[in-house]
């Protein structure tokens, strides 16, 4: 039907619009974050009360991340994008320099950490007014290397508590926090997800709780050419010859080795398979641990897997204490393979 009498056409079921669900780049965020502390400036509080009272909000949390007091008086917010390739530089009352490494699932790299602070301690700034922010919105799974540089891990959860004590109703806000909302429902989604359902950011979440379950840990996307995989090492023990571990692949559980020399790779695969699937076939372990469908002969070689290891209830969802339990099994497999082995590998 056309022309000018026409009657208008029904969108039913449509989802709103939501520029950050294309703006996804580190830029869009730089720009996000660059705009909200702009709203920090005294002389925009009677433009916009709310989105001054977020702006400060998000400055007294970022000083407060890092063990320090917020100005009473601030006179000025200065923020700059990409000074000397630096993502965020706000500076405040020109005495305090907050300083932003912005990611969005990426991580650090190329030193890039110790050069912006390099950069910034030789602008003259007193080293107690230095803010040292290093802000995920994504997830990874350490930020050793940022701490030891003193940043502070600035996350997802905590932007999204700045972001909820908004009562506005600035679109732009509102569209970031429905954005940073669904990334965090998505990943904690593990356990409300059929496991066959699990997407990257399910196995992300999975990974996080784990990491603080056991208390140990790393994990991050492994790239190969079968198209990658995320996941999960630990359990790491060493011997003059090679290091053994677990590690998950999403759906396989695999018990690993590492081995530098070359001549040592053959026999301590075998030797290795032979101990875990042996320890594994005692009565008291659930898990069932096979031979993986070929052997590798790289640095680091899979002697033995799991492919039973996640528990879900009638749902097909994740029951998290039993399969935490599974896992517990795979450890002591690995550790008593390791007691009985010790001093029997013998490299000729």
């Amino acid at each position: 039907m056309s022309g000018k009498n026409a009657a208008p056409l029904e969108i039913k079921n449509m989802t709103i619009p939501n520029i950050f669900r294309f703006a996804t780049s580190e830029l869009s965020q730089d720009a996000f974050i660059c705009w909200l502390l702009c709203w920090a400036d005294p002389a925009l509080k009677n433009e916009n009360a709310e989105l001054h009272n977020c702006g400060l909000s998000l400055l007294d949390a970022l000083f407060h991340k890092q063990g320090k007091t917020l100005p009473e008086t601030i006179n000025s917010v200065q923020v700059r994008k990409q000074d000397s390739n630096i993502d965020v530089l706000c500076i405040i009352n020109g005495e305090y320099a907050v300083l932003i490494e912005d990611k969005v699932g990426t991580k650090q790299h190329s030193n890039q950490l110790e050069r912006y602070k390099y950069e910034i301690a030789n602008r003259h700034y007193d080293s107690n007014n230095i803010i040292l922010i290093y802000l995920q919105t994504r997830d990874q799974g350490s930020y050793k290397v940022v701490k030891d540089n003193g940043y502070t891990p600035f996350l997802r959860q905590d932007f999204l508590t700045i972001l909820n004590s908004y009562l506005g109703s600035n679109q732009i806000l509102l569209d970031y926090r429905g954005h940073l909302q669904g990334i965090e429902n998505r990943v904690k989604g593990f356990l409300n997800i059929d496991v066959a359902q699990w997407t990257g950011d399910q196995w992300i979440g999975f990974y996080i709780r784990l990491q603080e379950e056991l208390g140990t840990g790393d994990w991050g996307y492994v790239a190969n050419p079968s198209g990658g995989f995320f996941g999960y090492w630990w359990s790491a023990f060493c011997d003059e010859h090679s290091e053994q571990y677990l590690q998950l692949e999403q759906n396989k559980l695999c018990f690993k080795i590492a081995v530098n020399n070359k001549e040592e790779r053959r026999q301590l695969r075998s030797q290795w398979h032979k101990q875990i699937l042996s320890v594994s076939k005692n009565d008291s372990f659930r898990l069932t641990v096979t031979r993986p469908s070929r052997f590798g002969n790289g640095q680091y070689m899979t002697v033995c897997i799991c492919e039973d290891w996640r528990i879900t209830n009638s749902s097909g969802l994740l029951d998290f204490n039993q399969t935490i339990e599974r896992l517990r099994e795979a450890m002591k497999i690995l550790k008593n393979a390791i007691m009985v082995a010790k001093g029997s590998i013998q490299i000729p």
